[in-house]
């Protein structure tokens, strides 16, 4: 049985690692207030309610953030696998397909789309492959890290040399 260690890096790591991704969370929490406050205007207008609800603006906002924060910074957290043998490169590039990602160069893997930000890739969003002797380390996403650590077949180490 291969053991793999996957853990999330803490909240102060994350931000020093990868500041942007806390400005892609400011720009989903001011796109989701223009969003709440133009259904709450929508609604005044065409008379299904009396009159703006500021209070249904900044609660689904401040909901939307805590929702947003919990997944950005939780689920989908900077992380580290560690997994206790070598890999193949042909099942390594068919695990990332599975998830989504694709090779932009040498154990870079990026996602086919933005995952946090609608304008910028953050740097934790990227997973990053390096081998150190019988060990393969990863770095990205947790629930991608995860995905990773579930698709590559589980054997004796020496099944899956590169």
């Amino acid at each position: 049985m291969i053991k793999n260690d996957l853990k999330r890096f803490r909240l102060r790591d994350q931000l020093s690692a990868d500041f942007l991704k806390a400005f892609s969370l400011i720009e989903k929490t001011l796109l989701a207030f223009m969003l709440i406050a133009l259904v709450f205007i929508f609604l005044e207008k065409i008379g299904l309610i009396g009159a703006f609800f500021v209070g249904g603006v900044i609660g689904g906002s401040i909901g939307f953030l805590a929702i947003t924060a919990k997944k950005m910074y939780y689920d989908e957290a900077f992380s580290e696998l560690t997994i206790r043998t070598n890999i193949k490169q042909d099942i390594l590039k068919s695990a990332m397909f599975a998830i989504g990602y694709s090779e932009k160069e040498y154990g870079v893997y990026s996602p086919k789309k933005k995952m946090f930000s609608a304008f910028f890739y953050c740097k934790s969003e990227i997973i990053t492959h390096k081998t150190q002797g019988e060990c393969c380390i990863f770095t990205g996403p947790y629930n991608k890290l995860l995905k990773i650590s579930n698709t590559i077949p589980r054997g004796s180490p020496t099944e899956h040399h590169i």
